[in-house]
C-alpha cells in the first residue's frame, strides 16, 4: 500500500513537471507572438493602413472585427502602438519579447495621463542609474527604468514604482485637487412616495475614504454561516446602510462612535520624520498604503482625522504615535474655541468654530510646540489651503491672526506654516487685500474659496461648468427680480370713481375705459422684462 502512495505521488509530480513545461512553452510561444503583431499593428498605424486599407478609424476595433482578437489584448496593442513615438523605450521592450504587452500597455497609460508624467519619464538622468533588477544595465531616462520594472517586476511592484512617481510629482498639485474636490463635492438627501430617503452625492477623495474606512470597519464583509436557508447571503450594501444608521443614532452617546477630534474612525499615515520635515530623501510618505506627496502628508499630520506613524528611518525607532501632545487636549482646544468665538480665522470665513482644526503656526515636525501660543482655529478647508504656496500666517493675540500672501514661496518654508511678517515686498497682501484684488475677476461668482489662479488644473473643467451654472442661476434670479419690479411699476391700480358733474360736457364724449386684471407673479403672462 506504501508503494502505491510513492507511485501515486511520483505520478503527480511528473504530471505537474509536465504541466509546467507546457505552459512555460506557450507562455513564451504566446509572447513572442504577441510581440509580432504589436511590431505589425505599429508599422500599420504609421502607415496610416488601418484607415486607408481597412476602413476602420481606431486600431482596436480594427484587430477585434477583423481578427477577432480579445478586447482586452486588442485594447493592450492599440495603446502602445497609439503611443509608440512618445515612449521608445518601453515600445522597444514590448516589440522584443523582453516584457509582457500588458505590463508595457499599462506603463504607457499612465505615463500619458499627465503633462508631467509624460515629461519626467523623457527627461534624461543627470547621470544613469543602474537597474535595480541589473546592477550591469544602466537607465539614461526614468523611462528606460520602468521598461526595467516591466520585463522583471511583478506588477503590483510596478504599480507602486508608477505611483511613487506620481505621489512625487504631485506636490502642491495634489493639494489643490484636495481642496477643488470639497468645492465639487455634494450630498442631497429627499424623501421618497414610499416612505423611505433617497441619498446622493460626491465626496472628496479624503472624505470618501473616511466614510468606506468607516463601513468596511462597521461591516466587515458577510460570513458563510450567515446565509439563509437558500444558501444567499446578506447584501452588502443593505449592510452598509445599516451602519449609517447605526453611526447617527449612536453619535454622541457612545464612546465607539465617530467623533470630530477624538479620531475613532481614522486614516493611517506612515512617514519618515526627514521626509516630514521636507529634506530630500526620496522615500515616499503612505496613506493608508498609498504614496502620497510630502505637501499633503504635513496637511495630514498637521490636524485632520489621521493617525500619523511618524518615524525615525535611521534608527527605526518610532517618534510619533508616541507624541501624543501633537494634538490639543480637551483643555487646551477649550480654550482655543473660548478665544475664537466666531470660528475660522481666515477673513471672511463663516464656519462655526465646531468646524475647525488646530493649525500649529509651527508644524510640530519641525519643533513646534502643541501649546496655545502656537496654535489658531481653522476650518477644514482654509487649513488645507494655507498649506499651498505663498500663504502664511502669524498669531498676533488670542484667537487673532495676520494671514498674509505672496507671489512667491514663503521664505524657509513653502508650505504656508512660515511667519506672516510684513517684509516690505510689493506683493505682501492680507487675505482681506486678495480677496479685494480678485473682485473684480468673479471668483466669488462660484463660492469656492479659491481664486480662479488657485484652481486645480484636474479640476477646472468640473470647476468652470459648476462657474457657469452658478453664474446662470444668479442671472435668473435678477431676471425675476427685475420682473417682479416691473409688475409692480406698471400693474394698473384700481381708481375711486369720478364724482357726478351738474353739467353735460360741451366737447366729444371720452373714450372708453380699458380696464385688465393684474398678472399674478409668477403666471405664463409673466411680461418679458
Amino acid at each position: 500500500m506504501a508503494a502505491n502512495t510513492i507511485e501515486a505521488r511520483t505520478s503527480a509530480s511528473d504530471q505537474a513537471q509536465t504541466i509546467q513545461t507546457l505552459l512555460e512553452g506557450a507562455a513564451t510561444v504566446v509572447n513572442t507572438q504577441y510581440a509580432q503583431v504589436l511590431a505589425a499593428v505599429i508599422d500599420a498605424k504609421q502607415a496610416n493602413l488601418h484607415r486607408t486599407a481597412f476602413g476602420f478609424s481606431a486600431l482596436r476595433d480594427w484587430l477585434i472585427s477583423t481578427f477577432d482578437f480579445t478586447h482586452r489584448t486588442a485594447a493592450d496593442i492599440a495603446a502602445i502602438a497609439r503611443l509608440s513615438t512618445k515612449f521608445r523605450a518601453l515600445v522597444e521592450a514590448a516589440v522584443s519579447g523582453q516584457a509582457r504587452i500588458d505590463q508595457v500597455a499599462y506603463a504607457v497609460r499612465q505615463l500619458d495621463r499627465s503633462p508631467a508624467m509624460r515629461l519626467f519619464a523623457l527627461t534624461p538622468f543627470r547621470t544613469p542609474v543602474a537597474s535595480p533588477f541589473d546592477p550591469a544595465v544602466l537607465c539614461a531616462t526614468p523611462e528606460h527604468l520602468i521598461a526595467q520594472y516591466c520585463q522583471h517586476a511583478p506588477f503590483k511592484d510596478l504599480q507602486r514604482h508608477l505611483d511613487e512617481l506620481a505621489a512625487h510629482l504631485a506636490e502642491e498639485s495634489e493639494l489643490l485637487d484636495s481642496l477643488g474636490q470639497q468645492s465639487l463635492q455634494w450630498i442631497e438627501l429627499a424623501e421618497t412616495d414610499n416612505g423611505m430617503w433617497a441619498l446622493s452625492g460626491e465626496l472628496s477623495g479624503d472624505t470618501g475614504r473616511l466614510l468606506d474606512k468607516y463601513l468596511k470597519t462597521a461591516c466587515p464583509p458577510p460570513r458563510q454561516d450567515e446565509q439563509d436557508l437558500d444558501g444567499v447571503l446578506p447584501a452588502q450594501p443593505n449592510r452598509h446602510a445599516e451602519a449609517l444608521h447605526q453611526l447617527l443614532a449612536s453619535y454622541g452617546t457612545s464612546p465607539d462612535a465617530v467623533k470630530r477630534h477624538g479620531h475613532t474612525a481614522t486614516l493611517d499615515l506612515m512617514v519618515d520624520i526627514d521626509t516630514l520635515q521636507g529634506k530630500d530623501t526620496g522615500r515616499t510618505p503612505l496613506l493608508e498604503g498609498q504614496p502620497v506627496s510630502v505637501a499633503k502628508a504635513r496637511l495630514m499630520a498637521c490636524e485632520a482625522g489621521i493617525i500619523p506613524g511618524v518615524f525615525d528611518y535611521a534608527t527605526g525607532e518610532a517618534i510619533e504615535l508616541g507624541r501624543a501632545a501633537r494634538l490639543p487636549n480637551a483643555a487646551l482646544r477649550r480654550k482655543l474655541e473660548l478665544e475664537q468665538r466666531e470660528g475660522c480665522a481666515w477673513s471672511g470665513c463663516s464656519r462655526p468654530v465646531a468646524w475647525t482644526e488646530a493649525h500649529h503656526i509651527q508644524h510640530w515636525a519641525d519643533g513646534g510646540d502643541t501649546s496655545a501660543d502656537n496654535l489658531i482655529l481653522l476650518c477644514r478647508f482654509h487649513h488645507g489651503r494655507i498649506h499651498t504656496t505663498g500663504w502664511t500666517i502669524e498669531k498676533t493675540g488670542p484667537g487673532q491672526a495676520t494671514i498674509t500672501h505672496h507671489d512667491h514661496p514663503a521664505t524657509g518654508d513653502d508650505t504656508g506654516a512660515g511667519q506672516a511678517r510684513e517684509c516690505g515686498c510689493s506683493d505682501w497682501r492680507t487675505d482681506a487685500d486678495m480677496d479685494t484684488e480678485n473682485q473684480d475677476t468673479d471668483w466669488d461668482v462660484f463660492p469656492t474659496g479659491l481664486y480662479r489662479t488657485e484652481w486645480s488644473p484636474t479640476l477646472k473643467p468640473d470647476l468652470d461648468a459648476r462657474a457657469e451654472q452658478a453664474e446662470r442661476q444668479r442671472a435668473l434670479a435678477s431676471i425675476r427680480a427685475a420682473r417682479a419690479k416691473c409688475r409692480t411699476r406698471f400693474t394698473p391700480q384700481a381708481k375711486e370713481p369720478a364724482p357726478a358733474k351738474a353739467s353735460r360736457p360741451t366737447g366729444p364724449p371720452p373714450p372708453a375705459a380699458s380696464h385688465r386684471e393684474p398678472i399674478p407673479t409668477g403666471s405664463p403672462e409673466d411680461p418679458p422684462f
